[in-house]
């Protein structure tokens, strides 16, 4: 990823695309042609509609000033029936691990399997004459944050799957490698009447209007995946010991892989600490990321800091964690799992009025026979 330098951004409002955006016009008809439109500012005799002679409006009021910034790997694209997915590129031979490990969890055998949360490979897009960069499609997610959860219900089916999706992984002696806030999406279409714009998430997908207000996960639950498989392994034999070389992944506070010349170590272990830094830093303890952490998963305290044990021969095995958590959520009662999850920022204007609407709220999913932990069909 690169920088926008201040010369690219003037070149932007004057209608020339980011330097990391030339690839896709270059591909717009290549990947048009395997069933895949950009949007409109790919298309290479694209013209800014900001600029056209009877626009009265700003470059930021268009669709087509979108555009991807620093993440010039992934793009959205639209299929002929109309349904949206995202594109990646990948360089071969580098790519080829993550491609390999992505369809082997897309296989018939593994995608039925409902602990599966590895996000599947819809297609892939062989590299055009010449190249070296290949494309695999997925289906377009979001990031957990941008729809806010409501209930403590609805976090604990949250952390549920993803810990079963790793579990799953482990299952399969595969290591996720990178398991960070960023690379776990769920499936959040489903909350919106009309669908957000993929990079300006506060208005709708064709800009006639501002998104409107997500739908309730307790009323559309929501299913979560496990993204990028860029850093993982998988391990073809189940017995050990599993060893790789440190460090690697977004997290770089992983015990195993601290010092300048840090020794080869386990990398489920690994995997364990990282996706309990995950809800650390987003439910219990606020992260460099993550500013205002969500309240009300003090629950978890106790099973995220064995996760994250410096020591990593007594962290939990995934297997553990499963089984650890579901006897946490059996003591939970129905009022904890209907209780608000509040942001740290939000609590100090959380008041009566904001409890009785929430109170209200849960009262009518009661009554319309909707569960506190939202139940993924």
């Amino acid at each position: 990823m690169n920088p926008v330098s201040s010369s690219d951004l003037q070149s932007f409002v004057q209608g020339a695309l980011l330097p990391g955006e030339y690839f896709w016009r270059d591909h717009y008809h290549h990947l048009q042609k395997h069933g895949y439109t950009l949007r409109k500012r790919y298309h290479p005799e694209w013209t800014p509609s900001w600029l056209t002679p009877d626009s009265t409006k700003s470059y930021r009021e268009c669709e087509d000033s979108c555009a991807l910034g620093l993440y010039a790997c992934m793009l959205d694209a639209s299929r002929p029936n109309g349904s949206l997915v995202a594109l990646k590129r990948l360089k071969f031979p580098v790519g080829l691990g993550e491609m390999t490990i992505g369809t082997r969890f897309s296989s018939p055998s593994l995608f039925a399997d409902p602990r599966n949360h590895c996000i599947p490979i819809l297609d892939i897009i062989l590299p055009m004459p010449g190249s070296d960069v290949a494309f695999i499609v997925m289906p377009l997610l979001r990031q957990t944050r941008i729809a806010p959860f409501e209930t403590v219900g609805e976090a604990v089916e949250f952390f549920r799957q993803i810990f079963e999706g790793l579990q799953f992984m482990h299952e399969n002696n595969t290591i996720h490698g990178d398991c960070k806030h960023n690379n776990i999406m769920e499936d959040g279409l489903s909350l919106y009447t009309s669908p957000p714009h993929p990079f300006r998430h506060e208005m709708r997908r064709d800009f006639t209007d501002r998104t409107p207000k997500p739908v309730s996960r307790t009323i559309r639950p929501t299913k979560y995946y496990l993204i990028d498989f860029g850093l993982s392994y998988d391990f073809t034999r189940e017995d050990g010991p599993h060893m790789l070389q440190g460090p690697w992944g977004g997290f770089k506070d992983v015990p195993e892989h601290q010092g300048s010349e840090p020794p080869p170590c386990d990398p489920f272990p690994v995997d364990v600490y990282c996706i309990g830094n995950v809800i650390n830093q987003q439910f219990i303890d606020r992260g460099p990321r993550v500013t205002f952490p969500f309240t009300g998963c003090e629950f978890m305290r106790e099973l995220v800091s064995d996760m994250m044990n410096k020591d990593p021969k007594k962290r939990p095995t995934m297997d553990e964690v499963v089984l650890r958590f579901d006897l946490i959520v059996k003591g939970l009662s129905w009022y904890k799992l209907r209780s608000p999850v509040i942001r740290a920022d939000e609590l100090r204007w959380w008041g009566l009025s904001c409890s009785i609407t929430h109170w209200v709220k849960q009262a009518y999913y009661i009554l319309r026979g909707y569960p506190a932990i939202p139940i993924v069909s």
